[in-house]
C-alpha cells in the first residue's frame, strides 16, 4: 500500500494542509520549525491512531483548537 495524499486541519502547526505524494519517492525539505517533523508525525498518526512522540491527544490540536483530523 502506498500513500496518495492526506489532509490535516488543525494538525499541530497546520490550520489545513493537503500532501500529494509523488509516485516514487516523497522528501519534505525546509526551514527548522517548517513543521517537517509533524507532517511524518500525522503520517505515523495516520497509520499508528497515537503520536510517535506519546503525548495526549489534546496536545495535538493545534493551540487554540478543540479539535484536529487528519485524512487519506
Amino acid at each position: 500500500m502506498r500513500l496518495q495524499s492526506f489532509k490535516l486541519t488543525y494538525f499541530k502547526n497546520y490550520d489545513f494542509q493537503e500532501v500529494e505524494c509523488a509516485e516514487g519517492l516523497t522528501c519534505f525539505i525546509g526551514q527548522n520549525g517548517m513543521g517537517k517533523t509533524n507532517l511524518l508525525d500525522a503520517i505515523y498518526y495516520l497509520c499508528m491512531g497515537k503520536s510517535y512522540f506519546n503525548v495526549p491527544d489534546s496536545l495535538i490540536a493545534k493551540h487554540g483548537e478543540g479539535f484536529f483530523r487528519g485524512a487519506v
